[in-house]
């Protein structure tokens, strides 16, 4: 009797057993296929990328890339013969996203080198991973302000040109120069057609100044009917200059704002002649800068703003416009949404315990 009363029940506990396992494989693959939705729909996978990286735009004739590099600044442009130009390569701290993002934007363009190097001016926000690319990529030509290097005014010491006091210059110049590369003084006057896409060096007109910001290279490149101008760090009184030298040709439909949107840049008449329809802001999140001044300014002359406060973005010629695009960021907290999900499948798998004993 006690034999057949224990058959009973193991059959019971047994059938028990067989109900609850169904249940929790159930209910783990329902928590997993949901987990599964919302980590692939929400940009999940995004965590794990090596940089954010704005691909719409890839294999396009005409591409200008700003990365998000603090307060600093650095972009790259694709035109339509498939060269490159670099304009300025961000701060030492940013230097490893700087080469994470080339070696994806040269992938995805299928493209093996940095045609152009140019390096505004010295200061180690614009030449901090300057030698860093010189390093991993390939660069044909470095364009450099009218700053020698230590070593270059050591070896020739009549030149008439200061010298960098700059860590991250000097190292730039010297790397370029062992490398073999073709270094260029930027100024006035330069003229180039890339692929139908035309580079004009508008500044620096003079070989020397009292502060380094006035050396910056300011370049127009023009492709189709629209013109993008970019401004290093060019204070008012270079904007004054270019004003009275240019006038109406300044007109432009995209501009780098100067000096990280610094009140040293950007001032209200020369705002009226460029006119900008989009302006393009270098800066780091939740900082000094942009001055809220020159916000309000470049919005009063009609002009959209675009940050990379906001992360990396580019932009491209279509329809007769320039159009942009921000990297996609994952749009959930990926730590939230892990731990909820074991928290569930631990749940599921401490209910209806097996209670049957052998």
């Amino acid at each position: 009797m006690k034999t057949d009363v224990k058959r009973k029940l193991q059959k019971k506990w047994d059938s028990i057993d067989k109900t609850a396992m169904a249940i929790k494989l159930s209910l783990s693959i329902f928590f997993t296929t949901v987990f599964l939705i919302v980590f692939f729909t929400c940009g999940g996978t995004l965590y794990f990328s090596s940089i954010a990286y704005p691909d719409q735009f890839a294999g396009h004739d005409f591409q200008v890339h700003m990365l998000s590099v603090g307060q600093a600044d650095c972009m790259l442009l694709r035109f339509p013969n498939d060269q490159t130009m670099m304009i300025d390569t961000g701060s030492n701290e940013s230097a490893d996203d700087v080469i994470k993002y080339t070696k994806k934007f040269l992938k995805k363009e299928k493209l093996s080198q940095i045609d152009y190097l140019l390096l505004t001016h010295p200061d180690a926000d614009h030449t901090g991973g300057a030698t860093e690319v010189l390093l991993n990529f390939e660069v044909n030509t470095v364009f450099r302000p009218k700053m020698l290097s230590q070593r270059e005014l050591a070896q020739n010491p009549d030149s008439g040109f200061a010298a960098s006091e700059t860590q991250t210059y000097n190292n730039a110049i010297d790397t370029a120069h062992d490398k073999g590369c073709t270094l260029v003084f930027s100024e006035s006057g330069i003229s180039m057609n890339i692929g139908g896409c035309k580079i004009e060096f508008l500044s620096p007109e003079q070989d020397s100044f009292s502060d380094t910001n006035s050396y910056s290279a300011v370049v127009m490149a023009t492709y189709q009917t629209k013109k993008f101008l970019f401004t290093g760090d060019a204070p008012i009184a270079i904007e004054s200059q270019l004003i009275e030298k240019y006038g109406e040709q300044l007109k432009a439909d995209f501009l780098k704002v100067g000096h990280h949107g610094s009140a040293t840049s950007t001032n209200e008449a020369f705002l009226d002649i460029v006119s900008p329809k989009y302006a393009a802001i270098s800066a780091r999140e939740n900082g000094d800068l942009p001055d809220v001044k020159v916000t309000n300014s470049l919005r009063n002359h009609g002009a959209t703003i675009y940050s990379t406060a906001n992360g990396n973005f580019a932009a491209t010629v279509a329809n007769d416009d320039i159009i942009f695009t921000y990297a996609p960021q994952p749009k959930l907290d990926i730590a939230i949404v892990i731990s909820v999900y074991i928290i569930l499948i631990l749940l599921t798998w401490g209910i209806y315990p097996s209670r049957h004993k052998k």
